[in-house]
């Protein structure tokens, strides 16, 4: 039994000392060999992406299974936790930009040993101590890895994928890679591989769908298309070829066609085209279209602009020219001017204001009272929310003698006039 322990304690030693010595293969799930070779070719394919949709996170959790304090030392290990791969694999997948942002996460699942693999692990370990590792040792893995790809919050695609993998310790290389990194790197690569065997067969399974939609006239059809759950890659492109079509047909026809297709749809109305999107910007009850509604049924403004507040909800930072815009569709001025205020980011509860400082007396003393000062950020905010005001009663609809305007801007001076802007 000592005999034994001594030759297990050198086997440690010597596994220890032939780190560099280790080789491996790998293989996906559809029995591909992983080399360098197509490690390479994969970082510098010189084909379109496969997956028409722009960049968003990819994340790799390659031990999902380890400890929290484990988890954060691999976070800052770029070379075992395999996100520096993930990213490049993501690269490849996808465009530059001008779509919907995809996000992507691969999740290695917990590995499980069969009765043979521990014994072939325990029986070729002995092998390699008592020859000095002129038997090799042979480390057999099977690791079982998941992919979601999400857009804006929405599943796109999930998969399960399969590869396999066999270690060896010997001073001859039995693999096809051989040293401590390569062989990390190709177990990533085998799953990467993996999957984007099966997202080429979807993909391409998709192609025929796509190619009948991407030139058609019909609205109904490509409506119908977005609630197709074959389509899923291709969705984003039907998406944008819809508001192309309904973008050349009569105002009140597509107003009315975009308004039915956010309702199932939300992430629609960034197709749509021009300055008509900001008509569906907003929370799903009290989008910019239902309160214009709402004011044209002689809701009053100020009743609107309280509601905006009460609930809460963004809308968008709006530029004056938008802003401009939004009035003369026949928004008030003081709605717009709520819906940019709702939009604006809210600062922390418990923040402490960074613009108050002590007061300094002569020689140095410190002032009894503390002087409040605005930030150039602050006033910057302030300038531009008043500079907005300005162009929107500038452009008062239906206003020929300025009486309109006058008033308008009587009522910023009154809200901005102290801010320190000098637009007026």
């Amino acid at each position: 039994m000592k005999r034994i322990l001594m030759h297990l304690a050198g086997a440690v030693v010597l596994v220890a000392g032939l780190s560099g010595c280790m080789s491996a293969n790998y293989y996906t799930e559809q029995g591909t060999l992983i080399t360098q070779d197509t490690i390479d070719l994969f970082n510098t394919n010189p084909n379109n992406p496969i997956i028409p949709y722009s960049k968003g996170k990819a994340t790799y959790n390659a031990y999902p299974w380890a400890s929290e304090k484990h988890q954060q030392w691999l976070s800052e290990q770029p070379k075992r936790n395999a996100n520096d791969e993930m990213a490049l694999a993501a690269n490849y997948w996808l465009h530059d930009g001008g779509m919907p942002p995809l996000d992507i996460t691969v999740t290695r699942q917990t590995p499980k040993s069969s009765v043979g693999t521990i014994a072939t692990v325990v029986v070729t370990t002995l092998g390699c101590t008592f020859s000095l590792c002129l038997v090799p040792m042979v480390a057999p893995q099977q690791f079982d890895t998941t992919i979601e790809m999400r857009s804006e919050g929405e599943l796109v695609y999930s998969a399960k994928a399969h590869y396999r993998g066999t270690v060896f310790m010997s001073w001859f290389p039995l693999g096809k890679l051989r040293g401590t990194q390569k062989i990390t790197d190709a177990a990533w690569y085998a799953t990467f591989f993996s999957h984007e065997e099966k997202l080429t067969r979807n993909i391409v399974a998709e192609e025929p769908l796509y190619d009948s939609l991407k030139k058609s006239k019909d609205t109904d059809k490509l409506a119908a298309a977005l609630d197709n759950p074959q389509l899923k890659f291709y969705r984003p492109l039907v998406s944008a070829r819809l508001a192309e079509v309904l973008a050349g047909q009569k105002r009140n026809e597509r107003l009315k066609a975009y308004a039915a297709i956010i309702e199932k749809h939300p992430e629609f109305a960034g197709d749509i085209q021009g300055n008509e999107r900001l008509l569906f910007v907003g929370p799903a009850d009290l989008r910019v279209l239902d309160v214009l509604k709402q004011t044209y049924r002689k809701r009053s403004a100020p009743a609107m602009s309280a509601s905006i507040k009460a609930a809460g909800q963004p809308y968008a930072l709006f530029t004056p020219e938008e802003s401009s815009w939004l009035t003369r569709e026949g928004l008030p001025a003081d709605v717009v001017a709520a819906m940019i205020e709702a939009s604006e980011p809210k600062a922390a509860p418990n923040a402490v204001p960074v613009n108050l400082v002590a007061g300094v007396a002569p020689g140095g003393q410190a002032g009894a009272q503390p002087v409040a000062s605005n930030t150039l950020e602050a006033t910057a905010t302030e300038c531009s929310k008043a500079y907005a005001a300005k162009k929107v009663c500038e452009t008062m609809p239906g206003d020929p003698f300025g009486l309109l305007m006058r008033g308008c801007m009587a009522q910023v001076k009154k809200k901005f006039g102290g801010s320190g802007c000098s637009i007026f």
